[in-house]
């Protein structure tokens, strides 16, 4: 079993004391938190993003995933933001080696069909440039999603190889599934 940790529960943390944290303590992987004030963003340039992957691989430890805050189910989204922002963190995710992203659903109030429909076009009309780029994205069980058979709603139609599911264990628990 691999062990792995993400940069969400060490914000602002700069990469190089990442990387030590996880090689002192045994960790084979992290997923990297992005936000516009973490040292790993989706503005960071491709020397940057470079010396990031060189500093990982040094230490012998994986990109494992890229954690983005896109909010594909949102009917407040943008189109075109948000389809920029996924286009963004798969390039990100690429160019760190990381095989996946994760996003959120953010469908808040919505109907449960008009969030999944927002979901699943959005997700498909992404899957062909993550399968270009070799990245998986990876819905969370969160928010209005928040169980697998939720998820499930949506993922099932998107059919993409490269569209699956992030399991976190905490929400699909507090939506009435039992882990």
């Amino acid at each position: 079993m691999r062990f792995a940790f993400s940069t969400l529960g060490v914000p602002g943390l700069p990469i190089a004391e990442v990387v030590d944290l996880a090689a002192t303590n045994g960790y084979q992987g992290v997923e990297l938190r992005t936000h516009p004030e973490e040292p790993v963003h989706r503005g960071l340039g491709r020397r940057d993003r470079a010396a990031v992957v060189e500093e990982f691989e040094r230490a012998g430890v994986e990109i494992l995933g890229v954690a983005g805050y896109a909010r594909v189910a949102s009917a407040e989204a943008d189109e075109e933001q948000l389809r920029q922002e996924l286009t963004d963190l798969l390039s990100l995710a690429r160019d760190l080696g990381a095989p996946f992203i994760r996003v959120f659903p953010g469908g808040g109030d919505l109907p449960a069909p008009e969030a999944d429909a927002l979901a699943m076009r959005r997700l498909a009309g992404a899957a062909e440039v993550a399968a270009d780029h070799g990245v998986r994205i990876l819905l969370e069980t969160h928010d209005s999603h928040r169980t697998g058979r939720d998820a499930a709603r949506v993922l099932g139609p998107v059919g993409h190889q490269r569209v699956g599911a992030l399991w976190d264990v905490m929400h699909t628990w507090l939506g009435g599934e039992d882990p």
